[in-house]
C-alpha cells in the first residue's frame, strides 16, 4: 500500500476514534444529567429577623449536599446544616425528605458582655441589676440580652453607687464605678466613766467619747486602772451611721479553784450558783459555799488579790436525824434494801429521802417514804395487814380474782350427808352422816382450769395447754391440789389450811381461813341441798334421766372406747369440756354433776363415821391412804355413778380427777 493509502487509511481510524470517544462523553453526560434531575432534590432557606436575612451564612456540616447561595441540594436522604448571622447565635438543623422545600430559619441575636468594677476594689458587693439582687462579688460579670438596664452597687460601708446602661447585640460594655464611703460616729460611755479608748490600736480619747469616722469596721479597746480591758467590734455602715456602746467595766479577776467531797454539791458564790473553776473580782470579800443534802454545808469567806490564783477545798461531814420506827406488830425494818431489825427501833439516819419497809411474813408489806431532820425527831408508824385485810380495806379484787377464779359464799344448814337406805342404786360405802356447819364458806363456782393452775407450777402442766386454757386441770395428785390452796393462801396473805413439810401434807390447821378442797360434806350439801327445799339424788333433782345438755359425760362419741355408755346422750365433748360449757345448776355451780371427778379434802373410809350426835365441820376421818373423790366425769356412762352421794377414794391422778377449791368466810 502506497503512503498516501496508508495515511487515508490512518485518518480514517482517528476520526472513528474521536466519533467513539464523543460519544461516549456524550452518554456520561447524559447520565449525569438524569442523576441530577432524578437524585438531587434543592431546598430553600427563609431567614428571620430581617438584619439576619440582610448577610445570612450557611454551611454543610454533614451529609452530601451542597448550597448555591440560599440554595440546598441534597444528595441522598439528608444532610446537616447551619444557618448564621454576624450578631446572632448560629442555628444547626438537618434536612431530610419530610422538609419543606422552604425552610425558615428564626436566628438568636447574641447577648452584649457586661463587665463593672468598683474603686477602691472590694470583694463582698452586693449587684443589682433592675432591682434584683445578681450577685455578690468584687467585679460584675454578666451577659445582657438587648435592652435598657439599671445597674446598682451596695456595700455596708459605702453609700450606693448606681448606672444605666444600653445593651445591643454582641457588645461588649466595660464601665467602672466609684464609690463613696458613708460618714457616721462612734459613741463609747462606761462605768465607771474615765476608761481610755483606743481605736484600731491607736489612742483617741476617754469616756464618754463620740468621734467621727468613715464607714468600716474598728477595733476597739476600753483600759481603765483596776478594770479588766475590754475589746470590742464596732461597724460604722450605711444600715447604723452612728452605733453606740455603753460598757459595764469589770474589776479585775482573780482565779478560784474549789475541790468538794462528796461531789455533786452546788458550789455558790455569792449565792449565786457557780463552777469549780471560776474567775472572781479581785480585792472584794466573797462568800463561797458548797451545800449538798444530807450533808451539813459549808462556807468561807475569801479576798483575792488581782491576778491572783487561789485553792479552796470542801469536806462535808453527814448529816444525821434521830428517828423513831413503830409498827402495829412486831415487823422487819428494811431501810433503802438493808435490813436494820425489828420494830420499835431508834435509829441515826442521814437527812436524806429515806424508804422504810416493814415486812412480816403473812402481811402486805408496808412502804413509807420519810426525809430526817437534823435535831428533830422523826416517827414513821406501819399499820400491818395482812394481804387478804389489806385487799379488803382498798378494795383490791382478790389474788384469786385475778386468777379467773369466781368464789360463791355458801351458808351450810344442818343435813345428813351419804345416802338413804332406800335410795336405788345405793352403795355401801355412802355411809349417812348427820352433819352441821358452824361457818359460812367460800367455794369456787367452776373447777380449776389449767391456765389458773399452770400460774402456780409455772409450767403447762405436762399437757402442752397454754396458760389461757379454760379445760379443767387433771393429772393433779391430792397434794398437789393442796398445795396449790396453800400457794392461794400465801398470795392473799392469809394462814394456810394445810401444813407442809417439803410436798407432803403433814397436818392442817383447821381455824385457818386459807383456801383448801372443800370437804365432802360441803360438796355434798353444795350437790344436793343448796337453795332446795329437800335433798336431791341428782344434782338436777330427782328425775331418774338426763335431759339434754345435762352435763358432760360418757355419751355415743365413746362408743366402741369404753363399755358403759349413755346411749342416744350427745353431750358435745369426747373428752372434757371448758369449764362453764353447761348450765350452772340452781345454785350457780357448774359441772358439779359432770366433766370431770374432783379431789375433796376428806380421807376416805369405808367404815362408818364413829361419830354420835351431829358432826358439826366435818372433815373426815384423820388417817388413810386415800382421799375421797366425788362427782361424775366425762368417763361415767351409767346414771347410778352420776348420783350425789356417790364416792370413791383415790391414791394417784387420773385424768378425769381435777379439783375445786374453798376456804371459810370467817
Amino acid at each position: 500500500m502506497s503512503s498516501i493509502d496508508e495515511a487515508i487509511a490512518k485518518g480514517k481510524r482517528r476520526r472513528k476514534s474521536v466519533a467513539i470517544i464523543s460519544l461516549i462523553g456524550l452518554s456520561i453526560i447524559i447520565a449525569i444529567y438524569f442523576s441530577w434531575l432524578f437524585l438531587t432534590k434543592g431546598y430553600a432557606f427563609a431567614v428571620y429577623p430581617e438584619d439576619a436575612a440582610k448577610a445570612p451564612q450557611f454551611s454543610v456540616l454533614n451529609g452530601n449536599a451542597f448550597f448555591i447561595s440560599d440554595k440546598l441540594y441534597v444528595i441522598g436522604s439528608s444532610a446537616d446544616v447551619a444557618v448564621s448571622a454576624p450578631k446572632y447565635r448560629p442555628t444547626e438543623l438537618t434536612v431530610n425528605s419530610q422538609s419543606p422545600s422552604t425552610i425558615e430559619v428564626e436566628l438568636v441575636p447574641l447577648p452584649a458582655t457586661l463587665t463593672i468594677s468598683t474603686k477602691p476594689e472590694l470583694s463582698d458587693i452586693s449587684w443589682y441589676i433592675n432591682g434584683e439582687k445578681i450577685a455578690v462579688a468584687s467585679v460584675l460579670k454578666t451577659e445582657l440580652p438587648e435592652g435598657q438596664y439599671d445597674i446598682s452597687a451596695v456595700h455596708p460601708f459605702f453609700s450606693k453607687a448606681a448606672l444605666s446602661v444600653t445593651a445591643d447585640k454582641a457588645e461588649v460594655i466595660e464601665k467602672k464605678i466609684t464609690l463613696e464611703p458613708v460618714e457616721g460616729s462612734i459613741i463609747i460611755n462606761s462605768l465607771p466613766s474615765g476608761a481610755a479608748v483606743s481605736i484600731n490600736g491607736e489612742t483617741v480619747g476617754n469616756t464618754p467619747l463620740t468621734i467621727a469616722k468613715f464607714g468600716g469596721r474598728y477595733d476597739v479597746s476600753v483600759t481603765k486602772d483596776g478594770f479588766e480591758p475590754l475589746h470590742d467590734a464596732i461597724e460604722v455602715s450605711n444600715q447604723r451611721l452612728s452605733p453606740r456602746r455603753d460598757y459595764n467595766l469589770q474589776l479585775l479577776q482573780a482565779e478560784l479553784a474549789i475541790d468538794v467531797a462528796p461531789a455533786g454539791g452546788v458550789i455558790s458564790i455569792n449565792g449565786k450558783p457557780a463552777k469549780s473553776n471560776a474567775s472572781v473580782n479581785a480585792d472584794v470579800t466573797h462568800v463561797i459555799t458548797y451545800e449538798k443534802p444530807g450533808f451539813m454545808p459549808q462556807r468561807e469567806r475569801v479576798t483575792l488579790t488581782p491576778g491572783e490564783q487561789r485553792n479552796i477545798r470542801f469536806e462535808l461531814a453527814r448529816e444525821m436525824g434521830d428517828v423513831s420506827i413503830t409498827s402495829s406488830i412486831t415487823s422487819q425494818v428494811v431501810i433503802d434494801g438493808v435490813k436494820k431489825g425489828e420494830t420499835p427501833l431508834r435509829l441515826q439516819l442521814q437527812t436524806l429521802p429515806t424508804r422504810v419497809s416493814f415486812q412480816r411474813r403473812g402481811y402486805r408489806t408496808v412502804e413509807k417514804s420519810i426525809t430526817p431532820t437534823h435535831n428533830k425527831l422523826t416517827t414513821v408508824n406501819a399499820e400491818m395487814l395482812t394481804e387478804f385485810d389489806a385487799r379488803r380495806r382498798d378494795g383490791t379484787p382478790l389474788f384469786v380474782s385475778s386468777l379467773g377464779i369466781q368464789l360463791a359464799l355458801v351458808s351450810p344448814k344442818e343435813f345428813t350427808m351419804g345416802s338413804p337406805p332406800n335410795e336405788q342404786n345405793r352403795k355401801r360405802n355412802e355411809h349417812q352422816l348427820t352433819v352441821d356447819f358452824s361457818r359460812q364458806v367460800w367455794v369456787s363456782r367452776h373447777e380449776i382450769t389449767q391456765g389458773q393452775y399452770a400460774a402456780f407450777s409455772g409450767q403447762n402442766n405436762g399437757q402442752g395447754q397454754a396458760k389461757s386454757s379454760k379445760q379443767p386441770v387433771t393429772n393433779v395428785s391430792w397434794e398437789n391440789a393442796a398445795a396449790f390452796t396453800n400457794w392461794l393462801s400465801e398470795k392473799e396473805g392469809l394462814t394456810p389450811f394445810y401444813l407442809m413439810q417439803g410436798k407432803r401434807v403433814v397436818g392442817i390447821n383447821a381455824n385457818a381461813k386459807g383456801y383448801r378442797l372443800p370437804s365432802e360434806a360441803e360438796w355434798e350439801f353444795i350437790a344436793k341441798m343448796n337453795r332446795r327445799a329437800s335433798p336431791t339424788t341428782f344434782v338436777w333433782g330427782n328425775q331418774q334421766r338426763i335431759r339434754d345438755k345435762q352435763g358432760n359425760f360418757a355419751d355415743a362419741s365413746l362408743k366402741g372406747k369404753q363399755t358403759f355408755i349413755l346411749k342416744d346422750y350427745d353431750d358435745g365433748f369426747a373428752n372434757a369440756a371448758p369449764v362453764g360449757s353447761f348450765d350452772a345448776e340452781r345454785g350457780g355451780f357448774f359441772d358439779l354433776d359432770g366433766n370431770v371427778r374432783e379431789w375433796v379434802h376428806d380421807v376416805y373410809s369405808v367404815t362408818p363415821p364413829q361419830t354420835s350426835g351431829t358432826a358439826v365441820d366435818y372433815l373426815g376421818p384423820m388417817n388413810g391412804s386415800k382421799h375421797v373423790v366425788k362427782g361424775a366425769s366425762f368417763k361415767i356412762g351409767r346414771l347410778k355413778n352420776i348420783r350425789a352421794s356417790v364416792r370413791s377414794g383415790e391414791t394417784s391422778p387420773q385424768d378425769d380427777i381435777g379439783f375445786r377449791i374453798a376456804r371459810y368466810e370467817n
